[in-house]
C-alpha cells in the first residue's frame, strides 16, 4: 500500500500537470502510454499465439494518437481514423502474409486468435485511448452542449472530470468490496470482485460527479453530470472486467510492473479505455443545457 500511496504521489501531479497544459505535453504522455499499453498487450497473449509485432502495435497506436490530436473535430476525427485503420490492417495482412508459417508460428488452432490480438489490440488501446485527446479538446461549439463562459476550459474540465470519476469507482468498490464484499459477482474472471464492492463503485461514481460538478465548470445541468457519472459508474467495471478477462486467458496476475505496487500500464488503463469515449460521445451526441 505504502508503494502504491508513493507512485500515486509522484503520478498524479504529472497527469494533472500534463491535462492542465495540453497539448504537446498531454499528447507525450499518451503516446508515451499507448505505447506501454500495446508492448503489454501484445505480451500476455494466451500460450501457443507466439510474439507479436511490437513494432506494427506500436506504429498503429502512434498514428491514431496522433491523427487524434490533429483532428479539428469528431468529424474529422472519424476519417483519420478509418484512414489509419485502413493501413494498419493493410500492414498487418502483410505481416501475415510475409511472416506465417502455420504452426511454425501460431498454430493451426491459435493463428485466429493471435490474428484477433495483432489487428484488435491497436484498435483497443490506440483508438480508445485517442478519446482523451478528443475530449481534452472539446470546447462548446463542438459538443451538443453549447457555449459557456469558460469554453476554452471546457475539454480540460471535463477530462478531469472523466478520469477523476473513474478514480472513484476504483476506490469505492475497493473500500466497499473490503469491508461488506460477501457476494462474488465474476469468480471465474476476478475471484475479488463482489457484487457490493460493485454497487459502491457505482455510488461512488455518482457521487463524484455530482462533487465534480461543484469544482468545475462543465456547462451542463445536475441531472446530466449525475447521468455521466452513472455511465461511467458501470463502464469502468466493464473496463476492468475486460481487462481482467484478458490477464486471465493469458494465466498472468498484471500486465506488467512497470508502475511500482500497480502493475502495468494496461492495468491502470482499464477502466480509462472505456469510461472516456463514454464521456465524449455523451458530451457530442446526447447532452443539452
Amino acid at each position: 500500500m505504502l508503494q502504491r500511496s508513493l507512485t500515486a504521489l509522484v503520478g498524479i501531479p504529472v497527469l494533472v500537470g500534463a491535462i492542465w497544459l495540453g497539448a504537446p505535453w498531454l499528447t507525450v504522455l499518451v503516446i508515451a502510454a499507448g505505447l506501454a499499453a500495446i508492448r503489454e498487450l501484445y505480451r500476455i497473449t494466451p500460450a501457443g499465439v507466439g510474439p507479436l509485432p511490437f513494432v506494427l502495435g506500436a506504429a498503429w497506436v502512434a498514428a491514431l494518437l496522433s491523427g487524434a490530436q490533429a483532428a479539428s473535430g469528431r468529424d474529422n476525427f472519424l476519417i483519420i481514423t478509418g484512414g489509419v485503420m485502413a493501413a494498419g490492417s493493410f500492414a498487418a495482412l502483410l505481416w501475415v502474409i510475409a511472416f506465417y508459417r502455420g504452426e511454425e508460428s501460431f498454430g493451426r488452432k491459435r493463428f485466429p486468435v493471435g490474428l484477433s490480438y495483432l489487428v484488435l489490440g491497436p484498435v483497443y488501446v490506440g483508438f480508445l485511448l485517442a478519446h482523451a485527446l478528443m475530449l481534452r479538446e472539446i470546447t462548446g461549439s463542438d459538443a451538443a452542449i453549447g457555449e459557456t463562459d469558460a469554453a476554452s476550459h471546457l475539454g480540460r474540465s471535463w477530462l478531469l472530470f472523466a478520469l477523476l470519476t473513474t478514480f472513484a469507482v476504483d476506490t469505492g468498490a475497493y473500500l466497499v468490496g473490503r469491508t461488506v464484499g460477501r457476494r462474488p459477482m465474476v469468480p471465474s474472471i476476478s475471484p475479488n470482485k463482489t457484487w457490493e464492492g460493485s454497487i459502491g463503485g457505482f455510488a461512488s461514481a455518482v457521487g463524484a460527479a455530482l462533487a465534480l460538478g461543484l469544482v468545475f465548470d462543465l456547462g451542463v445541468p445536475v441531472w446530466q453530470q449525475a447521468v455521466i457519472g452513472a455511465v461511467i459508474g458501470v463502464v469502468a467495471q466493464w473496463g476492468d472486467l475486460i481487462e481482467s478477462k484478458l490477464k486471465r486467458i493469458a494465466d498472468v496476475k498484471d500486465a506488467g510492473s512497470i508502475i511500482p505496487g500497480h502493475g502495468g500500464i494496461l492495468d491502470r488503463l482499464d477502466s480509462i479505455l472505456l469510461t472516456i469515449p463514454a464521456v465524449y460521445y455523451l458530451l457530442v451526441t446526447a447532452f443539452t443545457p
